[in-house]
């Protein structure tokens, strides 16, 4: 009897860790991610269509597939496709991060894994920027300063929303302390600007690009945690006289990643005290009715930069050596600031998370000990305990297919049929990869090229 008991316990405990662990879907990436690495984005458009065809992203999971399939169709030139899912990302955003807010107060009680993704604010700011680069591809120059404009109106706007989320968290009957709120320090982005500059330029808009240029010191003066470089000679030479240039924008390395860090909860009457290697928040933490002596573990994901390979980018127009593309914005150090200062609201609701299920678990457990005495009511103790344990994973979804590093240059460039070459090279001098655009034809006064190198 007692043996039918504990098999019927472990089949139960095993269903229960099924179900609460949680955990964010990557394996599928690493063909993708190959691809992309390896300048097959063909190749790579076939394999997210087919991850999109066997339901790899779920219903809940449906940005991450707009972006994904977004960016690799503007990787692989297929630019109305690539808005067509960009848009579809933003609207979904839009959708979901409303729902969000109405809804706060019931996601604290689950694992955000379980939630739909909204998407972050960095992932939210670029897809403005590569639908603005599929219009200037497809020559709709008034639709893409649409979108530059639309980067730093939409940053200002999320913060009212973030704002109204963590008011609605914060008026949950579930919630035991109050989450600290969000002020994005993060208004202006430096290569939106830039876009709006060369847009207008070539329209004959002086006044607008000098605006625009403006902007874009402001930006590099406010936010010199991100900008932390010497600003690009693309910038700082640059004109808003209306002449003929050859402008590049070169994208390079990966994207910035989450990892998960974890950390430790311990519980003291009416406090508890949070341990973990970034010190997010070292202060005791009042949170009424916990009494002392627990000690619970819960991850939450932290922003990495991944890196790239590229040290130089070297030009040549008609085999003549013409410069550099210099750094213009570490998409990576944006992703970190902006996700930083809302970091508060996965810390927070996280904390609480484990706490209550901590306790729940540990109640559960005692109760299995009083009802199978010795060893086997250790056992199912111990058993509820690593399902709970299981049930707190981070949150790691992220566009792991976007880029991690943008690089401009800026060259006067004859009327003419010209061949340009981007050289990406090693900090040894090794060539690493060799873009060439043939027979390019400079006849208006917009020539803008684009170019990957995602490593």
């Amino acid at each position: 009897m007692k043996f039918q008991k504990f098999l019927s316990f472990i089949c139960l405990s095993l269903t229960l860790i099924g179900c609460a662990s949680v955990k964010t879907n990557t394996e599928f990436y690493t063909p993708i991610i190959k691809d992309i690495k390896h300048g097959e984005y063909k190749s790579a458009v076939v394999k997210i269509e087919n991850a999109e065809k066997s339901d790899e992203y779920g219903n809940k999971d449906r940005v991450l597939k707009y972006l994904d399939k977004g960016i690799i169709y503007h990787y692989a030139g297929d630019f109305e496709k690539s808005n067509k899912e960009l848009e579809a990302a933003e609207y979904a955003m839009e959708e979901l991060f409303t729902k969000s807010i109405s809804k706060g107060a019931a996601s604290i009680l689950l694992n955000d894994n379980a939630l739909d993704y909204a998407g972050e604010v960095y992932e939210n700011l670029y897809i403005n920027i590569f639908k603005a680069l599929n219009y200037i591809q497809l020559k709709k120059f008034d639709d893409a300063y649409v979108e530059v404009r639309r980067v730093n109106n939409k940053l200002k706007e999320l913060e009212v929303k973030y704002e109204d989320y963590v008011e609605s968290l914060n008026s949950s009957d579930d919630k035991k302390f109050d989450i600290d709120p969000v002020e994005l320090d993060y208004f202006n982005n430096v290569l939106a600007n830039y876009m709006s500059h060369i847009i207008l330029r070539a329209d004959g808009n002086e006044d607008g690009s000098r605006i625009s240029l403006e902007k874009l010191n402001e930006a590099w003066e406010a936010h010199s945690d991100v900008y932390n470089y010497a600003k690009p000679f693309a910038v700082d030479s640059t004109t808003t006289a209306r002449e003929f240039f050859l402008n590049i924008i070169a994208f390079a390395g990966n994207a910035p990643v989450k990892v998960p860090i974890g950390a430790r909860i311990t519980t003291f009457n009416d406090l508890i005290t949070i341990t973990d290697p970034t010190n997010f928040h070292g202060d005791a933490i009042p949170f009424p009715g916990v009494k002392g002596g627990y000690n619970f573990k819960f991850e939450f994901p932290e922003i990495e930069e991944e890196g790239t390979l590229v040290y130089s980018i070297r030009v040549k127009v008609d085999s003549q050596y013409v410069g550099e593309l210099e750094l213009l914005e570490n998409m990576c150090r944006v992703a970190k600031k902006t996700f930083e200062q809302q970091k508060s609201i996965t810390y927070f609701k996280t904390a609480a998370r484990a706490v209550l299920k901590g306790i729940s678990a540990n109640a559960l457990g005692n109760k299995a000990k009083k009802g199978s005495n010795g060893f086997l009511g250790e056992l199912m103790a111990a058993a509820i305990n690593v399902a709970s344990d299981l049930s707190e994973n981070a949150d790691l979804r992220c566009w792991r297919t976007m880029p991690g590093y943008s690089f401009v240059g800026e060259f006067p460039i004859n009327k003419g049929i010209h061949n340009i070459e981007l050289g990406f090279f090693d900090g040894t001098g090794k060539l690493l990869y060799k873009k060439t655009f043939e027979n390019y034809n400079v006849a208006g006064d917009f020539n803008l090229l684009e170019a990957f190198y995602l490593n």
